[in-house]
C-alpha cells in the first residue's frame, strides 16, 4: 500500500515537471519563431538608405546625359526626390528601432528592479514573521532577538529620525551626530533592516 502510495505521488510530480517543461518549451518556440518588429525595423532601414542613394544617383546619371532642362526635370523628380524619400525612410526605421531598443531595455530594468524589490519584500516579511514567533514563544524580548546586543544595551537613532537601529545596522554605519535610545520612546519604531541581521 506504501509503494503504491509513494508511486502515484512519483507519478503526479513527473507529471508536473513534464508539464512546466512544455510550457517553458512552448514558450521559447513562440518567442523564436514570432516576428520581431525591431529586428524587421533595421531590416528595412539597411535596405531603404542604400536604396535610396542608389536611385539618387540614377536620377543624377540620367539628367547629366542631356543639356535640355525639360529632361532633366524628370530624372531630378523621379530619381532626386523619390531617392531622398527613401533614405529618409530608411532613416526613419533605424530611429525607430534604436527607440524600440530603448523601450525593451527599460522594459528589462523594470522587470529586474520588480524581482529585486519582491525578495527583498519577502526577506523583510520573513523576519518579522520570526520576530513575532520568537516574542510569542517568550525565547526573546519583543524587539531583541538571539544574537542582538544585551539587555540594557542602546540602539541609535538619528536626530530627526522615527526609527531606532540597532548598533550594527548598515543604515547607521559610519554617520555622525547618531543620539542614544533606549528604543522604548514614543515615536520609534525598529528599523526593518537591522531586524533581519540580528537573527
Amino acid at each position: 500500500m506504501t509503494s503504491t502510495t509513494a508511486e502515484l505521488t512519483l507519478e503526479r510530480d513527473s507529471a508536473q515537471r513534464q508539464h512546466r517543461l512544455a510550457t517553458a518549451v512552448h514558450g521559447l518556440r513562440t518567442k523564436a519563431g514570432g516576428t520581431d518588429g525591431a529586428r524587421l525595423l533595421l531590416f528595412f532601414g539597411g535596405i531603404l538608405i542604400p536604396l535610396g542613394f542608389v536611385v539618387i544617383l540614377l536620377g543624377w546619371v540620367g539628367a547629366s546625359r542631356t543639356v535640355n532642362l525639360f529632361e532633366q526635370i524628370p530624372y531630378a523628380i523621379s530619381g532626386g526626390m523619390f531617392g531622398l524619400a527613401l533614405v529618409f525612410a530608411g532613416g526613419f526605421c533605424y530611429f525607430a528601432y534604436w527607440l524600440t531598443q530603448l523601450v525593451y531595455a527599460a522594459r528589462r530594468e523594470a522587470s529586474d528592479t520588480r524581482i529585486v524589490l519582491e525578495r527583498i519584500e519577502e526577506l523583510l516579511a520573513s523576519g518579522a514573521a520570526r520576530s513575532s514567533v520568537a516574542g510569542a514563544n517568550g525565547t526573546t524580548s519583543s524587539r531583541r532577538k538571539v544574537g542582538a546586543p544585551a539587555v540594557g544595551a542602546t540602539d541609535l537613532a538619528t536626530p530627526t529620525g522615527t526609527m531606532f537601529h540597532e548598533v550594527n545596522c548598515p543604515a547607521v554605519a559610519g554617520r555622525e551626530g547618531l543620539r542614544e535610545v533606549s528604543g522604548t520612546e514614543d515615536g520609534l519604531t525598529p528599523c526593518k533592516i537591522c531586524e533581519p541581521l540580528a537573527t
